[in-house]
Parts: C-alpha cells; structure tokens; sequence
C-alpha cells in the first residue's frame, strides 16, 4: 500500500493540493520533492527558462530528472490544518506520475512511518499511540 501524505505546494505565487507518496528509497542530501511533468505544467513551471539535468539512480535504473532553480515550500496537511512546513527543491522528473518526498524531507516534515504496508504514520508531535492513515494515491499526468 505505501503511505502517502497530504501535501500543498507552494511555489512563488502558485499553489497545488496533493497527496505524496513518503518513499525513504527516495535518499537526498536535501529536501527535495520530486513531482510528474503533469504537475510541474499545471504550477506552470514546465517548461523551465532554466534546469539543471542530473542522473538519478531509480528502481528501474537511471533516469534524467530536471531539478529547477525555483523557491518553493511544502506544507503537511492534517485535517485541513497545516502541521509543519519546510522550504524544499522542487525535481521534476518526467517517468513518475505521483508526488514524491525525499527521506531528508520526509523527517523535515516530522512524517514518522508505523507501517508502510497498512499505510500508518504518525507526526512526531502526535502524542504516542497515535496514527494516521494514508492518504489515497493522486496522479498528474
């Protein structure tokens, strides 16, 4: 099942609502958020005046993904309500059609798995015993 998370993302003036998937596989040195070509159009961020390409090591092999020079912040919704936020950096990468955080952005967001596979995760400020269930899957293509 995996478990996702309710999202918004905010860059510069432009905003979305999303569900995104918590994937620790997704290993950065930053608080990167990887979105689909579908949704990087619709911020209108696609395509890019200005991207750097990189490689990135994926479970189907090496894919190029785009990481774009834009300030951005992604906001953990629970119940409507934010919980915490974090300036992150936004890598679109035209092979996923779901929202993805990075394992540095999943702990700057305080998300805390209790079970990938039913789709559990609590907030590091809920108080113990608590859990959450996972969001259902949101495609952009």
């Amino acid at each position: 099942m995996g478990i996702r998370v309710r999202v918004k993302l905010l860059v510069e003036e432009r905003e979305v609502e999303t569900a995104a998937l918590v994937n620790s596989g997704f290993e950065s040195p930053e608080p990167d958020i990887c979105i689909p070509l579908g949704l990087a159009k619709r911020l209108g961020l696609w395509p890019p005046a200005r991207f750097e390409s990189e490689e990135a090591v994926t479970a189907g092999g090496e894919v190029p993904v785009f990481r774009l020079p834009v300030e951005a912040e992604v906001q953990l919704l629970v119940g409507g309500e934010v919980k915490s936020r974090s300036p992150c950096s936004i890598v679109v990468n035209p092979y996923v059609d779901e929202v993805l955080l990075s394992d540095y952005l999943i702990d700057e967001l305080g998300i805390v798995p209790v079970s990938f596979r039913r789709g559990l995760w609590r907030h590091r400020s809920d108080p113990e015993g608590v859990t959450r269930e996972s969001e259902e899957p949101q495609y952009w293509k």
